[in-house]
Order: structure tokens, then C-alpha cells, then sequence
């Protein structure tokens, strides 16, 4: 047993301020006094928040493939990536693997199978714990994210359909400029890519998919939906999660409907997104935004609720669930961890704050300090 005591305790509805105590890796108590122990941690009037559950994080992918045609092992980036998750707070982390054909030079289903393999072999040895979002594109095969669909890890699947006309590509040119700016193709490799997508049933891959996932009771993600309609067809099958959505109707009608609308952390951060699709602030001044997820920067997710609450947008607590209570709830895990509650894994980070950004001092994760920076300020 050990007591994180000294501490701005942020719970889901309201901040204590006293001390918390871990036995067998379990919070067993909150109380507002301030406990003394042979075996504690005096937090020094510093936050402690519950870690921090990411549910859409790409940097895997780019860690493994940080330029074009260029590779490391993925067991090396995976390994040196769990580090930086940990110093970032995160202590569930989805990474976002896409599941697509050998499209994006580096992204295909025989690399993201090796990374779920690998990431099963070494998941004992991880400072945190990291599953998988298997992403699919449903204008490609979808042979891959079938077979491994129902594995343990996997956690989130997600349906997309990357084609010009619809989503974050208003028309070909965005399409183009994209693939072009992130994966460095060129013009005859995007036409390559349009003509092999033509090749697909996306609404017989669509329904396969979302079938497959719905045996294993895994939720599922719609990404970048721009109007009401396509909500409501994704809804109508079973989907609880609009991912990224680009437009603020189709925020709003999902958030009617019920579902989970994520959007990314650095967005918020940002003031607005990469792609000049909504603003997540927008989106969250409307009451439509549930989560917050890493995307591709995952040091954003703790600073985005301090941003929130500075801006009056939220109290802090509030501003916490975005990026930790509300995205386990989304994926079923809610019970175990997610927020600061008597019976739940002690998964947790104590954050200070240097010149107004948080920074974390010390990552807890099922009662052991895996990450410890003591930080002059």
C-alpha cells in the first residue's frame, strides 16, 4: 500500500484536494485529509489526474516510417515509443494501425499485422497498456482486418473510405496535394491508387467489416463524416463512434443520435485543424465533443484541457473526461479505468505545471511508477 498524498485530486466531477490511497494496484480511498505514511508520495499541491486514455494515436506508424521509404524495426519504435507515452501521460494508448493495401509506401496489411504480432510478444514488457484501432479503408481489400479482428488487443475498429468527393478530400486536387505532401507520391502513383480503389465493393466490404466486428462486440468508429446523412446511414448499422467529424451538422447529429464524437487533441490545441476541417473548439463551444484523442501529436492531449478550462469552456474536471473517462466508456474498458474512482486501477499521473503548460512528474499505472521526472520549476 501507498499514499499519493498533498495532491489536486481531479475526479470526474470535482477536485479534492487531500490524498489518495493504492493498495494492490487499486485506489481504496479519497479523502480530503492529507495522510501521513512510511511509504508515500507528497505531491506538492500538484495536480493528479487519472491517466490518460488515447484512443486514436498515429505515431506508431510514424515512428516505425518517419519519411518516405525510410523503415526501423518495429520492435525498436514500439519499445522507445511506449517510453515517450508514458512521459505523455497515456496510459491506455490505441495505436491507430491502418489496415489498407499496399497504397502508402510503408502503410499496409503485411506491416500492421507484424506490428500486432510484435505488439503481442512484447505487451508484458510495455510501461503502459497499448492495444490496437485497426483503421479500414473500405475501397481496398479487406482480407487483413478480418483475420484479425477478434484478437485480444484489438480494441476499436474504424471504417473510412479515403476516395475524392466525400470526407477530408472535398475533390482530387485536396486528394493529390495530401498524398503527395505526407507520403511523398507521385501523380502517377495517386492515379494507380483511384484505379485499384474502383476495384472494391465498398458497401459489401463495409458490411463484412462492421458484421465481424459486431461478433466480437467491438466498437466501431465512422472518420471524417461531412454530412448529416452519412451519420445516420453509419449510425443505422450499429456504429457508436464519429471520428474526426468535418463538419459542424454532422457533429451535432451524431451527438443527437448518441454517439461518441471524438475529435483531436491538437486541434484544440492548435485552434483549429491541419486540414482546415472543424474546429474542434468550435465543436466543443456547441456541447458536441465527448473525447479527445492524440492523433498525431500526443503531447497535446494533457495540455488540451488546461487550454479548455483557461478559455472558460469547461472546469477542469470536466475537461478531463475528454481524454480520459469518456473515451473508455467509448471503448467498453470505463469499469477499470478512466477516472479516479474507489475500485478502479490505479492508473494515474501527477502533472505540474511550468510556465502554464502541464507537464507530468510521475506516471502511475496499475499502482507502479513507471515514469519519474522530477521537474525544477
Amino acid at each position: 500500500m501507498f499514499i499519493i498524498t498533498n495532491a489536486r485530486i481531479v475526479t470526474p466531477k470535482k477536485i479534492v484536494e487531500g490524498s489518495l490511497v493504492i493498495k494492490n494496484g487499486k485506489i481504496v480511498e479519497i479523502t480530503e485529509e492529507n495522510k501521513k505514511s512510511e511509504n508515500v508520495i507528497d505531491a506538492g499541491g500538484k495536480y493528479l489526474l487519472p491517466g490518460l486514455v488515447d484512443i486514436h494515436g498515429d505515431d506508431l506508424e510514424r515512428k516505425i516510417s518517419p519519411r518516405p521509404h525510410t523503415n526501423f524495426p518495429i520492435d525498436f519504435a514500439l519499445i522507445n515509443l511506449d517510453r515517450k507515452t508514458a512521459a505523455c501521460g497515456i496510459t491506455t494508448k490505441l495505436h491507430a494501425i491502418a489496415y489498407f493495401e499496399d497504397e502508402l509506401k510503408g502503410r499496409h496489411p503485411i506491416k500492421s499485422r507484424e506490428i500486432l504480432n510484435i505488439l503481442n510478444k512484447l505487451k508484458d514488457k510495455l510501461l503502459v497498456n497499448n492495444y490496437i484501432h485497426a483503421r479500414c479503408e473500405i475501397s481496398s481489400d479487406i482480407s487483413s482486418i478480418l483475420q484479425i479482428i477478434g484478437d485480444p488487443l484489438v480494441k476499436l475498429v474504424s471504417v473510412m473510405d479515403h476516395t475524392p468527393g466525400q470526407g477530408q478530400f472535398k475533390n482530387i486536387e485536396d486528394y493529390k496535394t495530401y498524398h503527395k505532401r505526407i507520403y511523398g507520391l507521385e501523380d502517377y502513383e495517386i492515379e494507380e491508387i483511384l484505379d485499384k480503389k474502383k476495384n472494391h465493393n465498398k458497401m459489401t466490404n463495409l458490411r463484412r467489416v462492421l458484421d465481424r466486428a459486431h461478433r466480437f462486440n467491438l466498437p466501431v468508429a465512422s472518420h471524417d463524416d461531412d454530412t448529416v446523412e452519412k451519420v445516420e446511414f453509419f449510425y443505422s448499422l450499429g456504429v457508436n463512434i464519429s471520428e474526426f467529424p468535418v463538419t459542424l451538422e454532422a457533429a451535432k447529429r451524431a451527438k443527437n443520435l448518441g454517439m461518441f464524437v471524438s475529435m483531436g487533441a491538437p486541434n484544440v490545441v492548435r485552434g483549429k485543424s491541419s486540414l482546415g476541417n472543424l474546429s474542434a473548439i468550435e465543436a466543443i463551444k456547441h456541447g458536441l465533443v465527448d473525447i479527445l484523442c492524440s492523433d498525431y501529436y500526443p503531447e497535446c492531449m494533457l495540455y488540451a484541457p488546461f487550454i479548455l478550462e483557461r478559455k472558460g469552456l469547461m472546469s477542469l474536471n470536466e475537461a478531463v473526461n475528454l481524454v480520459s473517462l469518456n473515451p473508455a466508456k467509448a471503448i467498453g474498458i470505463d469499469k477499470e479505468v478512466g477516472s479516479i474512482d474507489i475500485g478502479k486501477r490505479a492508473d494515474l499521473i501527477i502533472v505540474d505545471l511550468i510556465d502554464g503548460i502541464p507537464v507530468v512528474e510521475k506516471t502511475i499505472v496499475n499502482g507502479n511508477i513507471v515514469y519519474n521526472s522530477e521537474v525544477k520549476t
